[in-house]
């Protein structure tokens, strides 16, 4: 890094994020002074633009001086060039959020995790991105828990510890890093795991007492219209009065007797005349 009057020579990234830009020192250009280290970010998250760097001048001492990001000459890995100690301000922060530790959820209401990180334009300071993770933990590395970006244009309503996004946002995450859980397969996604563990809603008692009633009214006769006729039986066969041995061996039939004789001789025989 060099500089001179009018001139900075510093590498100024077009992105980079909050976690990279805390705890970098804050340079005055006109006399080389050194400032402080940013302790903080602030953004409007309506505007989805960072706005103002809290700087403190002894590390976890006192309270942050507030720097607009706009007073910001050079912004590089190791230091933040500003014109002079003169940059600083009372700057009002309502309406303001560190947006880290922000729950995000769909418009369905399903939940993506929390904001660890985001990246923005150290130039214009717009918002390109949210990092989330389950629990949004700043000091737990990715690879304990998984991480994933989220393109800030999802965003679609703010509110005091919320951000709701688009419906389907979870397929359009990138994830950045497979956390130890999941590699193991110990852990899901937040919105995988919420859909896996979702019980079977309850029919209401309204629904219930209906079909009660409907079941009460018209059930019985809906069901007789509804069963075929039952099939006429056969008249049984008639019995036989036989023996059952007559049955099995029938009677064989007897030959008609023989005619009567008409001899004459028997006849005049017979008559005592």
């Amino acid at each position: 890094m060099t500089t001179g009057k009018g001139s900075v020579a510093l590498v100024r990234p077009e992105v980079c994020r909050r976690s990279q830009v805390l705890g970098t020192q804050v340079i005055s250009q006109a006399n080389a002074a050194r400032l402080g280290v940013v302790s903080e970010v602030w953004a409007d998250l309506e505007a989805r633009q960072v706005l103002v760097l809290g700087v403190l001048e002894k590390a976890f001492a006192g309270s942050p001086r507030l720097l607009e990001l706009r007073q910001v000459t050079a912004l590089g890995q190791d230091a933040i060039l500003v014109p002079s100690d003169e940059v600083f301000d009372n700057l009002d922060l309502e309406g303001l959020s560190q947006v880290v530790g922000s729950e995000v959820v769909t418009e369905e209401g399903i939940r993506l995790g929390k904001v660890k990180d985001f990246e923005f334009n150290s130039v214009s300071g717009l918002i390109t991105g949210l990092i989330l993770s389950n629990l949004g933990l700043t000091f737990l590395p990715g690879f304990i828990l998984s991480t994933y970006l989220l393109p800030a244009e999802e965003i679609i309503a703010v509110g005091s510890e919320r951000l709701i996004v688009a419906d389907g946002a979870e397929s359009r995450l990138t994830q950045l890093s497979k956390g130890i859980l999941e590699t193991l397969g110990l852990g899901k996604p937040p919105w995988l795991a919420a859909a896996a563990s979702a019980p079977a809603l309850p029919r209401s008692a309204a629904d219930a007492e209906a079909e009660k009633q409907y079941e009460d009214e018209y059930g019985e006769e809906d069901t007789e219209s509804e069963l075929p006729p039952e099939p006429v039986p056969p008249p049984p066969s008639p019995v036989s009065e036989q023996p059952a041995w007559e049955q099995e061996y029938p009677k064989e039939e007897e030959p008609p007797p023989p005619p009567e004789s008409s001899d004459p001789s028997k006849e005049s025989a017979g008559d005592p005349t």
